[in-house]
């Protein structure tokens, strides 16, 4: 129960603001300790995306970073800290890092990557992914699955929402569908390879098809890459050896628009 609630405390809102062009992506790294450094329950350490540059791009980015950590070490973690029943055994580790899967000038994809030791609740690993227009009308926003689909298959039209499908018929299922759509022709897809990596023993032999499709969500756990594709990811905490590796799959723009017309038919 206590990785469950630290795991919804901790999920982080993301905005950025309109770039042009590559971002440069450093990192803003740093630990603290809760209530302190001399007797200390939590243990934080952290890195956090930081892009350079001077435009309103960049500030905003780094504010929403600036304030996501201000949460964490003013407010969650000093919480927690001082909660009997988040304590565990006095000696709690966080880690917080990242990895940019995407940063072509359209698209920026970050993948939020967390360690949680908590004490004899033992060690947990959660894997977030927001994916970001910076190059387009939707300069800022966070996309969907349909929208970066969309932007991967090459169309950049002036609202997303406006598409003509006999424009593309390469992608007219994806401009036709929704991310919801998408998600439920793609969930008995990756179904299949969970049941797979099941028998080998690589994913949890006892989790259900209930229990997994709870936890993974094809419109939420997938990121984009440099190559075009989307790229699906299980959830840690579905592996039999939970890691911050999991199995992971990718689809060009147009293999999902097949999977989408087939599941259609």
């Amino acid at each position: 129960m206590g990785k469950r609630i630290f795991a919804a405390a901790l999920s982080l809102l993301l905005f950025a603001a309109p770039a042009l062009g590559e971002m440069t992506v450093e990192r803003m790294e740093g630990e603290r300790y809760f209530p302190n450094e001399q007797n200390w329950v939590y243990h934080y350490t952290y890195a956090y995306p930081q892009v350079q540059g001077e435009d309103l791009t960049a500030a905003l980015i780094n504010d929403t970073y600036q304030m996501a950590l201000e949460e964490m070490t003013q407010l969650v973690l000093p919480m927690f800290a001082n909660a009997e029943d988040m304590r565990f055994d006095g000696k709690n580790e966080v880690t917080h890092d990242f990895a940019v899967m995407c940063n072509n000038g359209r698209l920026l994809s970050i993948l939020q990557k967390r360690t949680q030791t908590m004490g004899s609740e033992g060690v947990s690993f959660v894997l977030e992914a927001l994916t970001f227009d910076v190059g387009g009308m939707y300069a800022g926003e966070t996309l969907t699955l349909r929208g970066v689909a969309l932007i991967q298959g090459g169309v950049d039209a002036e609202s997303l929402e406006d598409v003509n499908g006999q424009e593309h018929p390469e992608l007219k299922y994806l401009i036709d569908g929704s991310s919801a759509e998408m998600a439920a022709a793609l969930t008995p897809v990756l179904y299949r390879e969970f049941q797979r990596l099941q028998s080998e023993n690589v994913m949890d032999p006892q989790i259900t098809r209930e229990a997994f499709e709870t936890a993974f969500s094809a419109a939420r756990d997938f990121y984009t890459d440099d190559e075009n594709r989307l790229v699906f990811f299980f959830p840690p905490s579905l592996m039999l050896t939970p890691s911050l590796t999991p199995p992971a799959f990718s689809f060009t723009p147009f293999e999902l628009n097949d999977l989408l017309r087939d599941w259609e038919a």
